[in-house]
C-alpha cells in the first residue's frame, strides 16, 4: 500500500480527528506511524515491524462496523482470499488477526506507488500502448484469482496500484478483496438480492442483485479501461439508481467519439468487455490476455473480427484505419431506448435537415456546373482491403506467400490480386480483390462428408445342370433315346 493510497470505496480525505491507533503498537509487533488511507470498511495505516524494521500497510476494521459479525468475517475473508492466490500482481498479505479492543486487522505489503485513480488525476488519459500494458497485468492477476475460485467484485481504479519493479514503471498490484466472493463461503455471507461494490464499476447482473461470477470482473475491467482512455466513466448520474439503471440498459458511447485517435481494435476489445449480457463478454481473463497479445503484435483481435463478421447494426470501418499499423474496425454499440416524444422530435429534425441539405446541394450543383474547373490528374493511389474469413483461422496465401489470418491486402488503384483461402474440412476458394471494397468477407463452404467405399462385387454363381431321376423306358422304345441305355442303368434287371 502506498502513501496516500485509497484501498476501498473512497469516502474522501482521511479524518482529521485524532486517531486512536496512531503512535501505538498493534499485536505487540506493528508500530503504527500514521494514517495513509480510508475506505468504507477500514482505515489503512503506515506501520513498521518492530523486530525487522520493515514497512507495512496495516488495515484495521472501522469501529462502527466491527460489531457486525458478518462484516468482520467478510473482512478476514479478504485476507484469506488474497493470501491464497499467489500471483505477483495481487497484494501480498503478511498477517491478520483480531485486536484486544475488538476490531480485526490485516497486514499487507507496503507499496511505493500510486493508484490508477491518482495516476489519472496527475497524468490525464493514458495512451493505447500504456493502456494495453496495464490491462494485460490486471487480467493476469484476476486470472489467477478466478482460477483459485475468487471473484473480486469491487474492481476499480482505487484498488489497482502502479509500482516500479525493475524496468517496469507500471507494475500492477491489485488489492482490497474485502467483498470478494469465495466459493460456498462467500455464498453464506451474501444475502439474496444484496448489491455489493462501487456503482460506477458494477456489472449489469451485479447492479440487479443477481448471482455474479468471474465475468463481473471482466465488465469492471472494461469500465476501468474506458475511464483511463477517456478520463471519465461511461455511465454517470446524480444518484446511485441512475448509475445502476444505465449499467443495465444504456450502451456506452464509442471511445473514438471521445478520443478520435484511439485505436479502433482496442475500442472493439473494450466494447466486448462491456457487453450487457455476460455470455457476450470474454468468458475468462485468459481470453482477454490473448486478444491483448494479438493487438500488441499489431494483429487483428478476435473481438474486432467477431464484430465485423457478425454484422452489428451500424458497423462501419473507419477510413483512417487503413493508414494505421494497428488494424481494427470499430463497431458502435446498439442504440439505447428513448421516449417516444424524443424519437418523434429526432425524426422530424432529421427530415428537415435532409430537405435543407437537398436544396443547398441542388443550388451548389448548378453553381459548380457554371464554373466547372478541370480536374487534376494524379498518380495511382494505394488501396487496402481487409479480408475477413470464416472460419477465423483460415489460411490465406498469395502466390504461395502466407499472409496470415485475417490479413490486410495492399494494392494499387486499378490493379487486382488473387488470394487463396483454405482450411481443413472446407472447400478452398480463389478470391480476387480489386480495391473496390474496403472489406471482403469470405465464408468457406464445408466439404461434404466422405462416403465409405462400396464393397467389392461378388462373382456370379456358375449355373449347375439340374439332374432329374431317370425312369425305365417302355418296352419297344429306341434304346438311344435314354441316357441310361448309353451309360447303363443300375436299376435294370440283368
Amino acid at each position: 500500500m502506498a502513501e496516500g493510497g485509497d484501498v476501498t470505496a473512497a469516502s474522501g480525505a482521511p479524518s482529521k480527528k485524532p486517531d486512536p491507533f496512531v503512535g501505538k503498537t498493534v499485536d505487540g509487533k506493528y508500530f503504527l506511524e500514521r494514517v495513509i488511507g480510508e475506505g468504507g470498511m477500514g482505515v489503512v495505516y503506515r506501520g513498521r515491524h518492530k523486530v525487522i524494521d520493515k514497512k507495512v500497510a496495516l488495515k484495521i476494521l472501522r469501529g462502527d462496523v466491527a460489531r457486525d459479525g458478518e462484516i468482520t468475517e467478510r473482512f478476514l475473508l479478504e485476507a484469506r482470499a488474497a493470501s491464497t492466490i499467489g500471483n505477483p500482481h495481487i497484494i501480498d498479505i503478511a498477517d491478520f488477526g483480531t485486536l484486544p479492543e475488538g476490531p480485526a486487522y490485516i497486514v499487507m505489503e507496503y507499496l511505493d506507488g500510486i493508484s490508477l485513480s491518482e495516476a489519472l488525476k496527475q497524468q490525464g488519459p493514458m495512451s493505447p500502448p500504456r493502456l494495453v500494458h496495464i490491462a494485460r497485468q490486471i487480467a493476469q492477476g484476476l486470472s489467477a484469482a478466478h482460477k483459485a475460485g475468487i471473484v473480486h467484485r469491487d474492481l476499480k481504479p482505487d484498488n489497482v496500484f502502479l509500482v516500479t519493479r525493475g524496468p517496469n514503471a507500471d507494475f500492477v498490484k491489485i488489492l482490497d478483496f474485502g467483498i470478494a466472493k469465495v466459493g460456498t463461503e462467500a455464498s453464506r455471507l451474501t444475502r439474496a438480492g444484496t448489491v455489493f461494490g462501487t456503482p460506477h464499476y458494477m456489472s449489469p447482473e451485479q447492479a440487479s442483485g443477481e448471482t455474479v461470477d468471474a465475468r463481473t470482473d471482466v465488465y469492471a475491467l472494461g469500465i476501468i479501461l474506458y475511464e483511463l482512455a477517456s478520463g471519465k466513466v461511461p455511465f454517470d448520474a446524480d444518484n446511485m439508481m441512475g448509475i445502476l439503471t444505465q449499467h443495465m440498459y444504456r450502451a456506452p458511447a464509442p471511445l473514438r467519439t471521445i478520443v478520435p485517435e484511439f485505436w479502433p481494435s482496442l475500442d472493439a476489445i473494450i466494447l466486448k468487455l462491456l457487453a450487457k449480457r455476460s455470455e457476450a463478454r470474454y468468458q475468462t481473463m485468459d481470453e482477454v490476455i490473448l486478444d491483448l497479445d494479438v493487438l500488441e503484435k499489431k494483429g487483428y483481435p478476435k473481438a474486432a473480427a467477431e464484430l465485423a463478421v457478425s454484422g452489428v447494426e451500424g458497423f462501419e470501418t473507419p477510413a483512417e484505419y487503413f493508414g494505421s499499423s494497428v488494424p481494427p474496425p470499430l463497431a458502435p454499440p446498439a442504440p439505447s431506448r428513448v421516449p417516444l416524444y424524443i424519437a418523434v422530435a429526432m425524426i422530424t429534425t432529421v427530415l428537415l435537415t435532409v430537405i435543407i441539405v437537398f436544396i443547398v446541394r441542388r443550388f451548389d450543383s448548378r453553381a459548380n456546373a457554371a464554373r466547372a474547373v478541370p480536374s487534376v490528374v494524379t498518380g495511382p493511389t494505394e488501396k487496402f482491403v481487409v479480408l475477413i474469413t470464416e472460419p477465423l483461422d483460415a489460411h490465406v496465401s498469395q502466390d504461395g506467400v502466407d499472409l496470415g489470418p485475417q490479413p490486410i491486402v495492399k494494392l494499387r488503384e486499378g490493379d487486382s490480386v488473387t488470394v487463396e483461402v483454405s482450411h481443413v474440412g472446407y472447400k478452398t476458394e480463389q478470391v480476387t480483390l480489386d480495391g473496390s471494397e474496403e472489406k471482403r468477407i469470405v465464408r468457406l463452404a464445408p466439404l461434404p462428408p466422405e462416403e465409405p467405399p462400396a464393397p467389392p462385387a461378388k462373382p456370379a454363381p456358375i449355373a449347375q445342370p439340374i439332374r432329374r431321376p431317370t425312369q425305365a423306358a417302355p418296352s419297344g422304345s429306341p434304346a438311344s433315346s435314354r441316357p441310361s441305355d448309353v451309360l447303363g442303368d443300375p436299376w435294370r434287371k440283368k
